[in-house]
């Protein structure tokens, strides 16, 4: 018998079981499985509440076979689908009264080790350009999330119109600067976070060289031409990035640029452009295009940051796949509907093909180091 078969585990707070349409329901969500065969439901659901006191896999087969009448296969592998579908935690693993203790059962629901993300998400340091709508509700989601240090950077005061969607705002903080009160309240959320603020308007590559290291900057900020400047200067140095914004009623985040490893936001075409060779239409595009006021609304604005929040967390913490890697997402909130565009490594980009191509020799150098 195996160590690992030998730690005692518990059935997992967030496994519920019903019954729907002449099928049993072995939790739900992204663990859920549909038992069709009935003759499973018995010892499935006997073996469940076993499993409400600390079990070891040996005591578990045992139960069945000895309770349940399974012969020894049968036990083992009903004692399978417990431990294989992530229904079973190990005992201790989840403390009620401990701060991140429901994080941890969203961990342990992805298949990852609940502490050691945890540990990742502690080390962590978290850059956001823009304290607007979005850095708003992203930087206190990661806050409290418990990512250990948290930078804002941003020179734009309170206004009146922000109090729609900013919400760690209130109408006493009108002309204060936006770091100063979103530092503020997420200090007072998260102690543990260690919080800086800077005053700062974003306009050259000195702008970003200023700034001090981080594991990854979150851009919330529309300024023209901010995008482009923000991916030349990560990809550069290496600094993992992601956009967060919306497009009128489409909540969008993406794409999570990683240098050397994933495309970067000029890979494809991403955006819509001017008009190459007509110099009266580009005119009046830009007379045009210089009147627009974006429709700011809290619900898209909650809907980019909650989902740009979690592809954040899988990144930094280790456990999942984030959503944005190599595409933009959008949601489209008028419809729900869901909108990717692809931003797949391209050799040839002016921007980071020199990381693409670098990167098959650095990988057959390193599989010929493995080899040695």
């Amino acid at each position: 018998m195996s160590e690992q078969s030998e730690l005692r585990r518990v059935l997992a707070p967030y496994v519920r079981i019903g019954v729907q349409h002449e099928s049993l329901y072995l939790g739900f969500g992204s663990i859920q499985r549909i038992i069709d065969t009935k003759e499973m439901w018995e010892p499935l659901i006997r073996l469940a509440d076993h499993y409400s006191s600390p079990r070891t896999d040996s005591e578990a087969v045992y139960f069945l076979e000895t309770e349940c009448g399974l012969d020894h296969d049968g036990a083992h592998e009903t004692v399978e689908v417990l431990q294989k579908g992530r229904f079973l935690i190990e005992h201790g693993g989840y403390q009620p009264g401990d701060r991140y203790s429901r994080p941890s059962l969203f961990y342990a629901l992805a298949g990852a080790d609940p502490s050691g993300v945890q540990e990742r998400l502690a080390s962590s340091h978290v850059m956001f350009l823009g304290c607007g709508g979005i850095g708003n509700l992203l930087s206190v989601t990661l806050a409290t999330a418990g990512v250990g240090q948290v930078t804002l950077v941003d020179a734009d005061r309170v206004e009146t119109s922000n109090l729609t969607r900013q919400y760690l705002f209130t109408e006493a903080d009108v002309g204060a600067l936006k770091c100063e009160v979103l530092g503020e309240a997420i200090r007072c959320r998260n102690s543990t976070t260690t919080v800086r603020t800077i005053e700062r308007e974003i306009a050259a590559d000195s702008d970003l060289g200023s700034l001090p290291p981080a594991d990854l900057l979150v851009l919330s900020a529309d300024a023209p031409g901010l995008v482009e400047l923000v991916n030349g200067y990560c990809v550069e140095t290496g600094l993992t990035w992601l956009n967060v914004c919306y497009v009128n009623d489409i909540a969008v985040w993406g794409p999570l640029v990683v240098p050397g490893i994933t495309g970067c936001w000029t890979c494809r075409p991403l955006v819509a452009r001017c008009f190459p060779d007509n110099g009266d239409l580009n005119a009046m595009v830009t007379r045009i295009n210089r009147r627009f006021q974006a429709p700011s609304y809290g619900s898209t604005n909650m809907l980019a940051a909650g989902l740009a929040s979690l592809d954040v967390l899988k990144h930094l913490g280790g456990f999942g796949v984030p959503q944005s890697l190599n595409r933009r997402v959008g949601v489209w909130t008028h419809e729900l509907r869901l909108d990717q565009q692809e931003a797949d490594p391209n050799p040839e980009c002016s921007t980071c093909g020199n990381l693409q191509r670098q990167r098959p020799r650095a990988e057959n150098r390193r599989r010929t180091q493995e080899d040695e």
